[in-house]
Order: structure tokens, then sequence, then C-alpha cells
């Protein structure tokens, strides 16, 4: 204590986090006071949602929808070769026909809205930012959080009952939605996640995935979730706990209660970035 008090009256505070643990630093930013208080919080109104859609679907007479519309989320910043040549047509050539495609961009300055266009599939939906969305300067701090703002816009704009985030890099198996929504459905998971096949160099592969969940072994692109789960947002912040944005999420999500099934299965491919989405 004595050290960290020496180092915060020699650089100040905001320096503080770079010569300290990443414990220091978590306790430095509230994280253990604030991941308590967002935890009762999150499991307060998971408890409220599902009791609405309970009292829902008495009124209306309970039938469970055998087809209900699915939102992919994909954020994108000018890399549209990668988008139209992978994310769009994995997307498109689903088993499942029931979806949405919400492509959103970080600002985008290419030809990504033009080529998206050209798709003319209606159920694809494209939203510009008017502006970048703001990341930290250190590039390895901007990889915990790239794409968090566009994620979010995207969930706002979202209809559909079930959330599939996609990568713009990266593709769904064919059966992607249709496995993970049945093993979804059969057994009342609101979140449920499969294996991935991981490029881990040209040429070279892996898989990733297993219960329970633990980070690096879940994939941003192998997760299916209800959205009345929509209330946990993406962390613009979780740089400060060196938690990448889609661990943070899912973190979160299991910490407010989700009922969460691992489907011991490859949905998808994680392709390995050969070009940083953000610059």
């Amino acid at each position: 204590m004595r050290k960290l008090n020496r180092i915060f009256s020699k650089k100040g505070l905001a320096a503080a986090p770079k010569y300290i643990s990443l414990t220091g630093k978590k306790t430095y930013y509230g994280y253990f006071y604030k991941n308590t208080q967002e935890r009762r919080k999150n499991r307060e109104l998971l408890k409220k949602r599902r009791i609405e859609a309970a009292n829902k679907s008495l009124e209306q007479g309970y039938t469970r929808k055998e087809k209900p519309l699915v939102s992919i989320i994909t954020p994108t910043y000018n890399r549209i070769e990668l988008l139209a040549e992978r994310a769009i047509p994995s997307a498109l050539n689903q088993t499942y026909k029931n979806i949405e495609i919400i492509i959103v961009g970080d600002h985008c300055t290419d030809e990504t809205e033009n080529r998206i266009k050209s798709f003319k599939d209606p159920r694809i939906k494209f939203y510009n930012l008017p502006k970048r969305s703001r990341y930290p300067k250190d590039p390895n701090k901007k990889w915990y959080v790239h794409g968090a703002k566009p994620r979010n816009v995207a969930l706002e704009l979202a209809a559909g009952e079930w959330i599939a985030p996609l990568d713009d890099d990266d593709e769904f198996s064919k059966d992607h939605i249709e496995s993970l929504l049945n093993y979804a459905l059969e057994n009342n998971y609101e979140m449920v996640y499969g294996r991935v096949a991981r490029e881990i160099a040209p040429g070279e592969w892996s898989e990733v995935g297993s219960y329970p969940l633990k980070p690096g072994e879940i994939s941003l692109m192998s997760v299916l979730y209800h959205s009345r789960l929509n209330f946990i947002k993406w962390s613009s912040d979780s740089w400060k706990y060196e938690e990448p944005t889609d661990w943070n999420l899912w973190r979160r999500i299991e910490e407010a209660g989700a009922r969460i099934g691992f489907l011991d299965k490859v949905v998808g491919t994680h392709y390995i970035e050969r070009v940083q989405i953000y610059k």
C-alpha cells in the first residue's frame, strides 16, 4: 500500500494503473464495487423481465413461436471486402430463414453502404454512425472494446426475439442459427453457445468452446441469446479491467442469473485478424 501511495503521489492517479497489478487496476477503477452493484441490479431486472414475459403469455394464451425472428448484429468499419465476402453471405445462407441482419458502421467512409445495398435483400439493414466512436489511444486497450458502441446501436435497432452477434470478418456455419435456436428452445435456455473453428495462424486451426464459461473458451460469434437480456450492454470501459468486451458481456449475463447452455458442436469459423478492425 505504501508503494502504491508513493506511485500515486509521484505520478498522479491517472498514471497509477500503468504500475499496478490487474487486481490493483480493478480496485483503482472501482471494479469490485461496481460489479457487485450491477450484479444485484441485473438479477432484479432479469426477474422482472421473466415475469413480464410470463404475464404476457398468460394474457395472450401461451403459444411458443415456431419461427421467432432472429437479429444478426454486426459492427463494421471500412472492411467491406471481408464483410461482403464472409459475414453477409454466411448470414444470408442460413438454413433458418426468419432473420434480419443489422449492420452498423462506425462512421464508415468507404463503399460499405453501396456494397450492402447491392445484395438487394430486404432483411439487411445498414446504419452508419454520424461520427466515430471514441476508443483508448493505446492499440491493446482499443482491441478490448472495439465495436462496443455500434453493437449497442444494433441492439437498439434489432426487432428480433433472439440476438446473434457476428463480426464482419467471420462466418456462421449454415445451420448456426437453426442449431443454437432449437437447442435453446428445447431446454428453455436464455443464452446458448457452441464451438468455433479458430484460425490461429495461416492454415493452422484449433477449436474453441467448452462448458462452463471461462475466458478464452467462448467466441463472440458462437453465441445466441434472448432479447430479454438486451438491457445488459456491450461495455466501452472493459479495457480498464483487461476484459474483451464480448467476454465482459457473457460474464455479466451469467452473473445476472441467465439460463445458459453449451451445444457441443462447431457453429462457425473465426479467422485470424490479418487487418485490425479499428486502426
